[in-house]
């Protein structure tokens, strides 16, 4: 399960970098290079990675053995309980040497009692390591496209059996709950983040959470979910109405799916992430609508819900061939209702958008009863 490939390219990263070694806590990074989810708990649990040379591995004990039968690599300093971990971080940490030199951590996973453990053991100036670590995963395998493309059909086979079940009364979390099972019962895994459902005007919201509002005639139905296959995500959003919608909500709907339309189509490698963030968001400016334009385009997708590449304005990395992210223009307006229709698209061998996600983008109207 070790992928001695990754493992690799991420020593190279480190050897390209001001890093001398880089911790990884349990986690997505881990994860990619074990293919293995441990959680993060408040045992101390860290793998030390030099840029030259082996690992150096902080375990509880009880996590020890399904860590062996990864493959990891290197040295595993396990620790139980009624002794403490201190003897085991000596260890690890007199085998690198790490005093006075650079060390990477994950800026947004390292808890501030794990900077404090490191630096009770070693000397070395602690650094965030996120730009380095984003590349470790930027770039999907064949196979890993293939995973999200299969986790993508789960999800769009069980919209297409949520619908059939609807029914005018249900509340959002009913929708939601049973949008869940139906995606484990067809192969998913678990949903790949909180499965968002929002009726009416509280399809505004962009982050709405799913509550108890009922489904009444007349609504606009926003619902954005994923799953997990093998690991890897789908994220997909699709609305539907209720009866037949207003012309203003019409015209809403039309200027989204136009958007996203554009960004599946110009979607290319070579062109950067601010490019294609740009060419979407200014159709939704000649729609009219510049002022409820408040997130950008798109993000990477892989093991994680959010990942690089960032399609925004931020982003003057050009795409390339294996990076998988979504294009999801929306619109929100407030007390009248929002749209979001958001696709799946890696970036292909001859540098086209093949895109994962097939589900029907047009305008839908649902007659429930």
């Amino acid at each position: 399960m070790f992928d001695l490939e990754r493992f690799s390219k991420l020593q190279t990263l480190l050897q390209n970098s001001v890093l001398d070694a880089v911790i990884l806590l349990p986690g997505y990074n881990l994860q990619a290079l074990t293919n293995v989810r441990f959680m993060l708990l408040e045992r101390p649990f860290m793998v030390i990675i030099p840029a030259v040379g082996e690992p150096q591995t902080i375990i509880p004990h009880l996590e020890a053995q399904q860590f062996i039968e990864t493959g990891f690599i290197g040295h595993i300093h396990a620790w139980r309980d009624a002794d403490g971990f201190d003897d085991a971080f000596r260890a690890a940490f007199s085998q690198l040497s790490l005093d006075g030199k650079t060390v990477g951590v994950e800026g947004l996973r390292m808890r501030f009692r794990d900077i404090l453990l490191i630096q009770q053991y070693t000397n070395a100036h602690i650094v965030d390591a996120d730009p380095i670590l984003s590349k470790l995963r930027l770039y999907k395998s064949p196979q890993e496209i293939e995973y999200h493309r299969k986790a993508a059909q789960i999800s769009e086979n069980a919209l297409a059996q949520l619908l059939t079940e609807l029914r005018l009364g249900m509340t959002e979390r009913q929708v939601a709950r049973r949008l869940d099972e139906l995606q484990v019962e067809l192969g998913g895994e678990s949903p790949s983040f909180p499965t968002t459902v929002l009726f009416g005007k509280r399809s505004a919201l962009p982050h709405g959470e799913t509550g108890d509002t009922s489904l009444q005639q007349g609504d606009t139905l926003l619902i954005d979910f994923g799953t997990h296959y093998k690991g890897y995500v789908s994220d997909i959003t699709r609305v539907f109405f209720i009866g037949e919608p207003s012309a203003k909500m019409k015209a809403l709907y039309h200027a989204v799916f136009t958007a996203n339309e554009t960004g599946r189509n110009a979607a290319r490698a070579g062109l950067t992430g601010a490019d294609l963030d740009a060419i979407v968001a200014e159709v939704l400016r000649e729609h009219g609508y510049e002022e409820y334009i408040v997130h950008r385009t798109g993000h990477g997708i892989g093991l994680e819900i959010h990942e690089h590449p960032n399609i925004s304005s931020e982003n003057t990395t050009p795409l390339e061939t294996g990076m998988v992210f979504t294009i999801e223009p929306g619109l929100y307006v407030p007390e009248l209702g929002g749209v979001r229709i958001e696709d799946n698209v890696a970036i292909a061998p001859d540098g086209k958008a093949d895109v994962l996600t097939s589900f029907p983008r047009e305008l839908q109207v649902l007659e429930l009863s």
